[in-house]
């Protein structure tokens, strides 16, 4: 069977987690679909792209791809909102690009879709022992978090448990990664609009990859 490669382009090196949700929906939805991801890094390449056609050439040549994940933020709870979002990326890309991209679109930032386990957030802080309570959102006020990236980093600083110059040398951005890691079931934002829209996408696309 033939192997499916694809590329992410996001917003900033710190949404590199996403790939972990990304390998983890292929997988549950096509479970014998051989794949294979790769982070679209453009930081060391000189005059870096701005635009993100730009991006997705440079993407094509460096790391080639089937299917292309464009990572953007929505500021709101509002479906027409992630709609707007993915009209931008479609219209900022040219059309033989259209078919082959999936959006991917959390409400906020990525952050919000690692809120979600709090064993993974034990694991990634360094502390499995922690037993104080950890207050993660409940799912369905998932979106509501106004500031997720700040909330993650301060239960990670929390649940780690370190003190003085210790917490000073604490990485959070490096611990959101492992939260990431450690996640091994994402299904639980599906009971998000902006998930169920970002998977709907990647079935299609998938889908379209399979036929050829």
């Amino acid at each position: 069977m033939k192997t499916l490669n694809y590329t992410l382009i996001a917003d900033g090196s710190s949404d590199k987690a996403l790939m972990n949700i990304i390998k983890w929906s292929l997988d549950d939805s096509y479970s014998i679909l051989p794949n294979r991801g790769t982070f679209a890094d453009f930081r060391n390449i000189p005059n870096p792209p701005k635009n993100l056609m730009d991006k997705a050439k440079l993407a094509i040549r460096y790391f080639p791809f089937d299917i292309l994940f464009v990572h953007r933020d929505a500021e709101k709870t509002d479906f027409r909102i992630i709609r707007q979002r993915v009209e931008e990326i479609r219209r900022d890309l040219e059309p033989d690009l259209s078919g082959k991209t999936v959006c991917v679109i959390p409400v906020k930032m990525m952050e919000t879709w690692l809120l979600i386990e709090v064993e993974a957030i034990k694991k990634a802080a360094g502390n499995r022992n922690y037993s104080k309570l950890i207050d993660l959102p409940p799912i369905k006020r998932l979106e509501n978090e106004n500031q997720p990236k700040e909330k993650l980093h301060h239960i990670l600083r929390e649940v780690s448990g370190l003190k003085g110059r210790n917490l000073k040398k604490f990485n959070p951005e490096a611990a959101v990664h492992l939260v990431a890691e450690n996640i091994k079931d994402f299904s639980p934002l599906r009971n998000l609009e902006a998930f169920r829209a970002f998977e709907a996408e990647q079935i299609m696309a998938v889908d379209r990859f399979l036929e050829k």
